[in-house]
Order: structure tokens, then sequence, then C-alpha cells
């Protein structure tokens, strides 16, 4: 889940510093236009008004000597941008402060959202004098943007979820579709694990866990085939030995099929005891006890414990110890199952080499035997299958070679299965982790 987490990480740094940094800039160069045009029109308006007060001033000293000032104003052009009025001043109501500003000469300038007016005291006749003009226009195109720059940052953000929640949901409809196919029945579905899918750990988990439940369904179909195979030969021998008994009267007879039974009680107590040895295996919560093993000593124990002599095994190996991460009972029954099935099926030679491989070592166990074909490869290793070349001469139940793959894989190693060059026979390769031996 590391790649989700990673990824949804990075998903809210773009969405939220990347876009926010965007529109911010965008949003900051508006606001500069925006100030640029205020400017531009707070000087328009202030020219403006300094023209209407000069041309008020002009007006006021021009009117206070006319005598027929309302004849004047109503012969001006009010329609124009430039309107005139007259007021006595006391129909002008005014806080006093202004009122007494207007009195001494100051012009008073009032503006609504519709005029401008520039008012101007006529001493002589106590008098106002109003020029109203129209405001500056003010430009409102821009008004809208910062929603719409809102509107776009939302938008942004979730195409970009969209973009990050597609494949993400199409990872998990197709894991619900291998699993509910897998759970009807199809136990050869699997994922195939993109690499760059946000679930990757999630799905090879998945995987694995469906190979684990396929080897187990399979181990049990060729655990009751094995069963109903093997047991009912010494079963039906017994039953006819204990028939023949009833019905035997010599006693040297008698003790020939008493000997008979008793094999067949001996190899009905192998079976049960291979199939408790491979079940107890092929328990997932067995503890190893890893610690740094030589190799070499138990390879060479285990060759001279397995020794015949019809048999030359030969080892090829370093000069110096070479130890292995694992556990070393379960490494001395893979090594001893390894010789046991090169015993079995070799004609008088068996070479065994150990070599150095970085940080692994290599197992090589090869013999001179028939060879095992590409195609029976893949079923050799798995319990109570033995190859074409066994016949009765070879004991065991085919239980070997699985219990090596299972004890590799304990030990996150690697089974290879070829055919020897040298000799000729089938040869098993077996990478194992070197141990890191503290100075």
């Amino acid at each position: 889940m590391r790649n989700l987490t990673l990824s949804l990480v990075a998903v809210v740094l773009i969405a939220t510093i990347g876009l926010g940094w965007m529109f911010d800039g965008i949003y900051n160069q508006f606001l500069n236009q925006k100030s640029e045009q205020s400017s531009q029109e707070t000087n328009g308006q202030q020219s403006v008004v300094d023209t209407l007060e000069q041309v008020g001033a002009h007006l006021s000293i021009a009117l206070s000597g006319i005598e027929n000032r309302q004849e004047f104003i109503e012969k001006w052009p009010n329609e124009g941008l430039l309107s005139l009025r007259l007021k006595p001043i006391t129909n002008f109501p005014l806080p006093q402060a202004l009122l007494t500003d207007l009195i001494a000469g100051q012009p008073l300038l009032l503006e609504t959202d519709n005029s401008i007016a520039m008012h101007f005291y006529l001493a002589r006749t106590d008098e106002v004098l109003v020029l109203t003009t129209l405001p500056v226009a003010v430009n409102q195109r821009n008004s809208f943007l910062p929603i719409l720059l809102t509107s776009l940052f939302y938008l942004a953000v979730l195409l970009l979820m969209l973009l990050w929640l597609y494949p993400l949901m199409r990872r998990l409809m197709t894991l619900r579709q291998t699993a509910k196919s897998f759970g009807e029945g199809n136990l050869s579905q699997r994922i195939n694990v993109g690499s760059i899918s946000y679930i990757r750990d999630l799905e090879l988990e998945f995987n694995r866990m469906a190979q684990r439940i396929d080897d187990l369904v399979t181990d049990i179909k060729l655990l009751s085939s094995a069963v109903s195979h093997d047991l009912r030969t010494p079963l039906a021998r017994i039953r006819f030995g204990i028939d023949t008994i009833q019905e035997e009267d010599d006693p040297v007879l008698r003790k020939r099929f008493e000997q008979r039974i008793s094999d067949n009680v001996d190899e009905m107590v192998d079976l049960v005891e291979s199939l408790l040895s491979y079940a107890r295996l092929d328990q997932t919560l067995i503890t190893l006890n890893k610690a740094p093993v030589d190799f070499l000593a138990l390879t060479t124990t285990c060759i001279n414990n397995k020794s015949q002599d019809t048999v030359q095994v030969t080892l090829d190996s370093p000069k110096q110890s070479v130890f292995v991460d694992g556990d070393l009972s379960y490494l001395m029954i893979l090594m001893s199952n390894l010789l046991q099935n090169a015993h079995q099926y070799c004609r008088g030679n068996i070479h065994v080499k150990i070599a150095e491989k970085r940080n692994d070592i290599i197992v090589t166990v090869s013999d001179d035997g028939l060879g095992i074909p590409t195609e029976q490869r893949e079923k050799i290793i798995k319990p109570f299958i033995r190859g074409e070349g066994a016949d009765n001469k070879v004991k065991g139940y085919g239980m070997g070679l699985a219990i090596v793959k299972r004890i590799v894989e304990w030990h996150h190693g690697e089974l290879i299965i070829e055919n020897s060059s040298e000799l000729g026979g089938a040869q098993f390769s077996v990478t194992l982790p070197k141990a890191r031996l503290s100075l």
C-alpha cells in the first residue's frame, strides 16, 4: 500500500500547493492590473474635480458682478455634461462645520453614484452656485474574476482527484472480479500486477494467497488419490493374509503369512508417517530457528550417512566453510532428501557441488540416471508424484522433493530442476541465503 499512500500525498500536495500557487499568481496579476486601473480612474476623477473647481471659481466671480444672475443660469444649456444652479444658502441644509468652510470661501464637493457637484458661496448675494457633472465611469468588467478563479480552482482539484481515483477504482474492480471468480471455483484466476499500480502490494498478496490455496487444493487431491491407492493395496494384502491364516494349519506357512501381514502393516505405518510429516511441514505457523549453519559440514555429514558401496559420491566445494542463514534441522532434511532421491535414481555416480555467488550459496546435486523430462519438472515437486523411472525397487511415496520445495520456500531460496550436462541424469540446484557472520 506504499504506492497508494505516496500517490495520495502527491495528489494532495499538487492540488493544494501547485494549483493554489498557480491561481494565486493569476489573481495577483489581476489585482495589479486592477490597482493600475483604479489609479488611472482616480487620477481621471481628480482631473475632473480640478477642472470643475477652476470653472466654478471663475463663474462664481463672474456671477457676483451680474445683476440678472438667474437669467444667466436659465440660459445655461443644462442638457450638457455641466449644469448650473443657484440656491439661497438658507435653503441649503449643511452641517455647521461644512457650512462654515463654504462661507469662508472653500469649495464644497459632494459626490453621489450619479453625479459630482461642486458648491461655491456667493457672499454678495448670499447664494450657493452648484456645478454638477457626471462621474467618471468605473470599469466593472473584471468584477467576476475572483469568483471565476475560485470555481476553476475547485474544478481543477476535482479533475485531479478523478484522474487519481480512476486507475485506483479500475484496479479495485479488477481485484473484485478476480476474487469473485476465484471464490466461484476458478482457482487459476490471478491478477496481472502493473508496475505503477496503487495497490500493487495488495495484488501481490492476493496472488500469493490464491497460489497458496491452489497448492493446498492440489495437495488434497493428490493426498486423497495417494491414500486411496497406497492404502488399499496393503489393506487388501492384509485382508487376504488374514483369510489365508484362518484356513492354514501349517505352522511354517502361517509364520510366513504373519510376516507378510507385519510387512504390510509397516508399509501402512510408513505411509501414515509420511502423510503426517508433510502435514506438519504444511503448517503456516511453523517457527524456524535460524542461525548461521556450516553447510559444508552439514553436506559432508549427510553424504556419509547416505553412503553406499555401489554408489560413488563426489563433493566439489570451497576450501573454507560456507555458512547459510537457516534452520539446521530442516536444512539437514533438505540435503538428506536430495541425496536420497539421487541414490534412488542414479546408476552409480552422484556429484554434489557447493558454490558461492554474491550473497547466496548454490548447492547442486546431480546423478547419472535417466533424468527428468522438461514437462515433468513442475509435477515432480508435488507430493505423491514419482518420476517415470520409478519402479518397484524404488521405495517411497513421492514426498521427498515436495518437502525439499517447502523447506526452500521457508528459507526464501530457489529450486531449479535440470538435466546434468556432465552425468546426463537429473540435476537439482538449490539457492540459499548466505549468513552474515559478525566479526
